[in-house]
């Protein structure tokens, strides 16, 4: 390998307003760059070619909640596709953000959650949205296991517990079936590493959240503030 070359840049207040998902918010808002620190360089791979890459490290800031987060912005020449139609080569984006987000997945009042299920819905809700999609769905499974596990569902397995929460009054039929559902995603991620999209992990997650909250968090506020 030959020689490594890089420039900086840091920019202060960049002009403009964009969006991007704010994690607060549940959605896509108006954001502005508060500072941007760029880095390009290029590295001599030999016989005329090199690797070149850029990358924007942003600090952002949801004009709506006025949360701060971090965005990274990175393209690389290694990574590219390429239109046939127009005969043009372009790079790829890779975009992540700090704290990570998924649209429309918002964490629920969990500190009203008995600990061990407010601890594995916690790192569930992090695997989402971190993109760890495999991990996600065996916390999804998890997850179910101790919800069960706390309510004192009968049964050798989680299929017999997930029926058992139908007996007790706590889910309807409907909800057993969406139950089993999830617990075969979840079945499919330990098992057969299957990686599930964040389409699916967002939904299932947004599914145990109902239960979560008529089994745990709206009896807790109505016994405090109903009394």
């Amino acid at each position: 390998m030959g020689n490594i070359e890089r420039t900086f840049l840091l920019e202060s207040n960049v002009p403009g307003k964009y969006k991007f998902i704010c994690r607060e918010c549940s959605r896509e808002t108006t954001h502005i760059i508060v500072a941007a620190y760029k880095e390009s360089g290029s590295q001599d791979c030999g016989r005329g070619n090199s690797y070149d890459w850029n990358e924007a490290n942003q600090i952002i800031q949801c004009q709506g909640c006025e949360a701060v987060s971090f965005r990274v912005e990175s393209t690389n020449s290694e990574d590219y596709d390429y239109d046939h139609e127009s005969n043009t080569r372009y790079d790829i984006e890779t975009i992540k953000f700090y704290p990570g987000r998924s649209a429309g997945l918002k964490a629920i009042d969990s500190y009203l959650l008995p600990l061990n299920v407010q601890d594995i819905y916690k790192e569930t809700i992090l695997a989402i949205e971190n993109e760890q999609n495999i991990l996600a769905g065996i916390g999804i499974r998890a997850l179910i296991e101790t919800i069960c596990k706390d309510l004192n569902a009968a049964g050798k397995d989680l299929y017999n517990k997930i029926n058992s929460l139908q007996e007790q009054g706590i889910v309807t039929k409907e909800g057993v079936e969406t139950l089993h559902k999830l617990r075969v995603l979840g079945n499919d991620a330990a098992h057969e590493v299957k990686k599930h999209n964040q389409q699916q992990l967002s939904l299932a997650i947004q599914i145990i959240e109902h239960m979560l909250d008529g089994t745990y968090i709206i009896p807790h506020k109505v016994a405090h503030v109903l009394k």
